[in-house]
């Protein structure tokens, strides 16, 4: 008895390993884990863990290591969908000291990485509420969206941070505090009630006049490069600052975005008389249709950016080797992996080439999450016909983009005679049948072998017939109902 309890734990242990994510975190039971803070809690230290989380809204503070006690874990969270996957919490509280107690999500850790998730706090307009804080060295987020209203998103002093492709939205100083925090291709939007975008406290690291064309210190703390500055519909006029300095180290610049009409003319707001030593900067600031808008307006303590210093200091690879000794490229981190090729699928066998280096696949239908593999094929048993996607999944948890077999590209035509009349298919020889649309729906199906179909008169074009022959011998036919 104990040899077969061992055969089967071992069996289990196999099983899990065979697919490339640590854990699974699924709200239904569906997974290992239930929550993310349990699936965090159980991984190892000092060694990657990439834990993928289902469809579902997880409610409740989540956490990587402590204000106290930083963890050393290498966390990579990755969601089935972006807007499904819901991280959220809806607690406040006035501005004091303990910001933590009302956070949706905190990383104490270095080198975290997030692609495909949405983290919240609902609770509005009834003061500090953040749904993000990281809190630690070097962490990257890939397609996520942060939403609040006050101080949705905070990053800590002396701390590397990217956002890429990513949607951030609030009102009041809805991006604060410290750090060197990058914004690549994000859309920052802004919700009722008009405010401030960012309130930058401590820029760690400062480019010295000597090293630039504009000949002025350049703090270097929130960077927004080719964003989408937006506004939701009840948003009106004239609303909102691009920013207001928190402390007198305060930088922030906005490079190649486009601005929407709820920003100031005046671009930048006082704040304790921190203007006077901090650092706000554009650079070719462009309406929603991509024309330059009048900067005339603008408070005479922010300046224009010249296009030497945009293209050569203000970019991740220089600014990220300011004044640290530890290397961080994210742009080369969260860098797609290759996509899978020649994706087919033969009967219920979904296959493709393997693709150098990476840590596994995903296998989605009709977008849905179906499952995760080391393998280069999946059987599909369910014996529904649809459209497949395959994603190749990095060793550091980021995903390719996808490629995507139809009904239509898998048939394999048959050999089989048949004839179709008006009304009716006639076969050679007895078979069993079902009749698909080609988005995989089944129309019509015999439970016993037949020689003939009666067509009903509501079928008409394309379909896909699936005959099985007295040998348990398959095939797939496309036919042209008349």
């Amino acid at each position: 008895m104990k040899q077969i309890l061992v055969v089967f734990l071992l069996s289990v242990t196999l099983a899990i390993n065979a697919q490339p994510f640590r854990y699974i975190v699924a709200a239904d039971g569906s997974g290992t884990h239930t929550t993310v803070q349990s699936a965090i809690d159980a991984c190892p230290d000092n060694e990657r863990s990439i834990i993928f989380i289902k469809n579902g809204i997880y409610f409740g503070q989540t956490s990587i290591g402590t204000k106290t006690v930083a963890s050393s874990k290498l966390i990579s969270l990755i969601g089935e969908n972006r807007d499904k996957v819901i991280l959220t919490y809806d607690k406040s509280l006035p501005m004091v000291t303990k910001f933590e107690e009302a956070t949706t999500f905190q990383a104490y850790a270095k080198d975290f990485y997030v692609e495909n998730i949405t983290f919240a706090n609902s609770a509005g307009n009834t003061g500090q509420a953040l749904a993000l804080y990281t809190a630690g060295d070097r962490q990257t987020f890939k397609n996520c969206r942060i939403l609040g209203y006050q101080d949705t998103y905070r990053s800590k002093k002396g701390t590397r941070g990217y956002f890429k492709d990513c949607w951030i939205e609030g009102a009041t100083d809805f991006i604060y505090a410290g750090g060197t925090i990058f914004f690549d291709d994000c859309t920052i939007n802004c919700v009722k009630g008009g405010g401030y975008i960012v309130a930058p406290e401590d820029a760690y690291s400062t480019i010295p006049k000597a090293s630039t064309v504009c000949q002025k210190f350049l703090r270097v703390g929130f960077i927004f490069r080719n964003c989408n500055i937006t506004a939701n519909s009840d948003v009106a006029a004239n609303t909102y600052y691009l920013g207001r300095p928190w402390n007198v180290t305060a930088g922030a610049f906005y490079l190649n975005c486009k601005l929407g009409k709820h920003i100031k003319a005046e671009g930048w707001q006082t704040m304790g008389g921190n203007e006077t030593t901090a650092c706000f900067a554009e650079y070719n600031s462009m309406d929603a249709n991509g024309l330059p808008i009048d900067i005339t307006g603008r408070v005479t303590w922010s300046f224009q950016l010249p296009q030497l210093d945009v293209e050569n200091l203000l970019n991740p690879t220089y600014i990220y080797a300011l004044s640290y000794t530890t290397s961080y490229d994210p742009e080369t981190f969260c860098s797609s992996p290759l996509s899978p090729t020649n994706v087919k699928m033969i009967g219920n066998t979904i296959s493709w080439d393997a693709v150098s280096g990476v840590a596994g696949y995903l296998v989605y239908k009709n977008s849905k999450f179906l499952t995760a593999v080391t393998e280069t094929s999946f059987n599909d048993n369910s014996g529904e016909n649809g459209s497949y996607s395959v994603v190749s999944l990095a060793t550091s948890g980021v995903l390719s983009s996808p490629s995507t077999v139809t009904a239509i590209e898998s048939i394999q035509h048959s050999k089989v005679a048949f004839k179709i009349s008006k009304d009716k298919i006639y076969f050679s020889e007895p078979v069993t049948y079902a009749i698909y649309s080609l988005t995989g729906t089944k129309v019509d199906e015999s439970k016993s072998c037949v020689n003939s179909i009666s067509i009903s008169s509501e079928l008409k074009g394309i379909y896909l017939l699936k005959t099985e022959d007295e040998y348990s011998q398959e095939q797939i036919i496309k036919i042209n109902l008349p």
